[in-house]
């Protein structure tokens, strides 16, 4: 089990130090970067998936570090409870990032939770399918969403500092050819985390609530794009604003009343939450940036991952 650092340890005491974050779809290249911004922030970070491949990856682009901790486990209604156990087994979260924007990936690999959801015919209706097919599907993601927060949520209410925060969005999806189940289901969680943050308004709670709901961000060329000075991929700064948001958290006196809905539809607007939300990050030398299309070698060199060139 994960022992918590103090700290007092550290001769410039993080905010995230000693606490556990808990990515939930966090090994796609936004999930990478969200587990890199916490990471950043000092805290110790836990991902899942099904995938032990996926997770490998994570891990490798990564470097490995100390505070990546790897759970092996779906999502799907028919795993969450053991995937949440097992997490439990690791560390009580005091934060939770739940990306739900799992879309972005989706089509890359038939492990993945939502490869049902995210596949698309080409030139076919939503109207043209079945319908137990789509009272099957229409809450898949919502359902995953929902079980990990039913779950989590009552541990975290004693914890002080305490923060869960969904990022949410499909219009940079919109780009790109998705089923309308996968837009359906995008939006599911979006109307979960307003509910969940109107019942913590209600109840006074401790939990800074809060949503990050990506608009239409630009896609960019990245093989020029990320040659410029000063250059980072939007991802990056997504992961860089959730661990602010955590370390906002830990500020936060209680009761809950700072959670808030925070839209991003341009580049402009996420910088102005970059500065609303700083990122005080633990010394050393920093995690590498990865670009969206980039994975690391086993060289520990940054290599194209996808061939899209797509942020």
């Amino acid at each position: 089990r994960w022992a918590p650092r103090r700290p007092s340890e550290h001769p410039r005491a993080m905010s995230l130090m000693g606490k556990a974050a808990l990515v939930v779809g966090g090994v796609g290249p936004i999930g990478r970067a969200i587990t890199r911004g916490l990471l950043q922030g000092g805290a110790d970070v836990i991902v899942n998936s099904r995938s032990e491949a996926k997770l490998e990856q994570l891990a490798s682009d990564l470097g490995r570090p100390e505070r990546l901790h790897l759970v092996h486990g779906s999502l799907l209604p028919s795993s969450v409870d053991l995937t949440v156990e097992r997490v439990l087994a690791v560390a009580t979260p005091t934060h939770v990032v739940a990306h739900s924007a799992v879309a972005w990936w989706g089509e890359s690999g038939a492990e993945d939770e939502t490869r049902t959801i995210s596949v698309s015919r080409k030139g076919q209706s939503i109207l043209d399918m079945e319908r137990t097919i789509f009272s099957d599907n229409a809450g898949l993601l919502v359902d995953m969403h929902f079980g990990v927060a039913q779950q989590l949520i009552p541990k975290m209410r004693n914890l002080p500092g305490a923060s869960y925060t969904f990022v949410t969005g499909t219009s940079a999806v919109l780009q790109r050819q998705i089923s309308g189940l996968m837009r359906i289901n995008a939006h599911h969680v979006s109307g979960l985390a307003s509910a969940l943050r109107a019942e913590a308004r209600t109840r006074a709670d401790d939990i800074f609530m809060s949503e990050v709901r990506i608009g239409h961000l630009p896609l960019r060329d990245l093989p020029s794009v990320s040659q410029l000075p000063d250059a980072k991929p939007l991802s990056s700064e997504i992961g860089m604003l959730c661990a602010g948001i955590a370390q906002a958290a830990e500020r936060w006196p209680g009761p809950q009343a700072g959670g808030d809905t925070h839209s991003v539809e341009s580049v402009e607007d996420l910088e102005t939450l970059r500065g609303r939300f700083p990122v005080q990050e633990v010394p050393g030398e920093p995690l590498k940036i990865l670009w969206h299309w980039q994975s690391m070698s086993s060289t520990g060199q940054a290599m194209p991952k996808f061939p899209t060139g797509e942020d």
